[in-house]
């Protein structure tokens, strides 16, 4: 085992402790505030608030213009997420074949590439 992988598994471990630590203290919280009455009866009027707040707006919503809106909305979002995607496989093309990690945009501006790597069971 090399030393890198030595490493990398004592900060999974630190990693794994800390989130350990986190969920217990949340825990800790949520049971402080169910003992609190006062905490119950903010519950309450919250949901209440909400159910008056989504009718509401279910209202404002199901009119024509904003449910056109909404459709627009929602495919251009859908859009930009699958551009975002293809950029991202572009970059990682351009960084093998340059072996650089900055790129001008089309104003002339230098952009700086940041890889993110995540571990996925």
């Amino acid at each position: 085992m090399s030393d890198t992988t030595s490493v990398i598994q004592k900060r999974l471990k630190i990693l794994d402790d800390l989130l350990k630590e986190l969920n217990k203290l949340k825990d800790d919280l949520d049971g402080a505030l169910q003992d609190d009455p006062n905490y119950g009866k903010f519950l309450e009027e919250r949901e209440e608030t909400k159910k008056d707040h989504k009718e509401k707006k279910g209202r404002i919503m199901a009119t024509g213009v904003v449910k056109g809106y909404q459709v627009e909305i929602k495919e251009k979002i859908q859009e930009i997420k699958e551009n975002r995607e293809i950029l991202s496989q572009e970059l990682v093309d351009y960084y093998r074949e340059n072996g650089t990690l900055e790129i001008v945009d089309a104003n002339g501006n230098v952009k700086r590439m940041k890889f993110s790597v995540k571990l996925v069971n």
